[in-house]
């Protein structure tokens, strides 16, 4: 996939989500393109910390929202399951290439983008949903 264009599509309607999910975006792309323009480790290796760390910041936040309404969401274990396999996979293989035991690939890159989308569009859009649901009623 590659660069992520930010649209009005991908608000999910928690003005807070929504927010956090533009600037991991942003952050996203930045190590995207640093990468595709051959900028040295070290530049590749913050970005990657920073995408490693809002990460954590931000699924924090969702975790929040998921855990207010407790066994109510039916999608908490499954969201979070999501979030873990992020951290597993994805930022896994960053973090490896900041302590040089990998590549960063445009595979890798790819496989970034396209998840977060998937995860923003898919999950996302039903825990916006749902926590908009609950705020109404």
């Amino acid at each position: 996939m590659g660069h992520i264009e930010w649209n009005e599509s991908m608000f999910i309607g928690v003005p807070e989500i929504d927010v956090q999910h533009q600037e991991l975006t942003s952050i996203i792309n930045k190590l995207y393109y640093a990468y595709m323009d051959g900028k040295d480790k070290e530049l590749l290796s913050d970005f990657i910390r920073q995408v490693n760390d809002y990460a954590h910041y931000h699924f924090e936040t969702e975790e929040g929202f998921m855990k207010e309404f407790g066994d109510e969401y039916p999608g908490l274990k499954q969201h979070l399951a999501a979030h873990s396999l992020f951290f597993d996979k994805v930022i896994g293989f960053l973090l490896d290439y900041v302590d040089d035991k990998d590549d960063i690939t445009p595979e890798l890159l790819d496989y970034l983008t396209d998840w977060w989308v998937k995860h923003i569009n898919g999950i996302d859009r039903d825990l916006g949903r749902f926590i908009n649901d609950r705020r109404i009623g």
